[in-house]
């Protein structure tokens, strides 16, 4: 089985295509899809199952469902990594009840098993919190079967 690794080092950068730690080539998405930019040919199949799971990643539609919850409150969302969130808030937010709102809501929208580190600022910078969010974990109400 072959394991392919793919990074980005800047959002604004293509992705790297790794297998063993060595370079395949790169590769960024375009109107038209994913296109390979350099390295040796590789197969349509792989590019498009590479081009889908990075579709896939959280880090390209959570910032969207967060502004999606708060419109009212939330200017702008910059994603620095998949691991950082810069969350700027509009003017005249409550801030203190909007971050325990913020901390109460966000973990149930997070689907990636690591933690995410949001800085968040009020609309004039003079307010912040930063909150390390892990995803929240669902609780069954269900009891496990026990043999008798």
């Amino acid at each position: 089985m072959m394991q392919i690794q793919l990074k980005q080092l800047k959002k604004t950068e293509p992705w790297t295509v790794l297998l063993h730690d060595q370079e395949l080539g790169s590769i960024a998405k375009d109107k038209e899809g994913w296109k390979q930019l350099s390295g040796n040919m590789l197969p349509e199949e792989l590019m498009h199952h590479m081009g889908l799971f990075i579709d896939g990643q959280q880090h390209l539609y959570l910032p969207e469902e967060i502004k999606l919850r708060w419109p009212a409150l939330i200017e702008e969302i910059i994603v620095n990594s998949d691991a950082e969130y810069m969350v700027i808030c509009k003017a005249f937010v409550d801030f203190r009840s909007f971050e325990k709102m913020f901390e109460e809501f966000v973990p149930g929208m997070i689907k990636e098993e690591w933690a995410i580190n949001f800085k968040v600022y009020s609309h004039n910078f003079d307010e912040d919190f930063v909150k390390q969010l892990y995803r929240k974990n669902e609780k069954s109400n269900y009891h496990p079967i026990h043999k008798w």
